[in-house]
């Protein structure tokens, strides 16, 4: 059923099929993030227990090293999307 080395190192993880050459669709659960106050829990355990760099710019720049260091591992390349408003 995998075509790709990517689905293939996946594959016990994987549930069902996405079939678009233009994007990747990952979802993930973390139930720390998802408790009361366990983002901020989370955070601060990266960060020494402080808040003092939690903000989007931090969050951003987190999530471009973590998807820059990711791609890396499967040789894929990422290329950064417009960025468009939708209500």
């Amino acid at each position: 059923m995998w075509s790709d080395e990517l689905s293939k190192y996946y594959s016990d993880l994987l549930d069902g099929s996405y079939n678009c050459v233009d994007r990747l669709v990952l979802n993930g659960y973390c139930s720390l993030c998802h408790s009361a106050g366990g983002f901020r829990t989370w955070w601060r355990r990266l960060h020494n227990g402080s808040d003092e760099e939690l903000d989007e710019n931090h969050l951003m720049r987190m999530a471009g090293r973590f998807l820059s260091f990711w791609s890396e591992d499967f040789s894929l390349t990422i290329q950064a999307a417009r960025r468009s408003r939708t209500f």
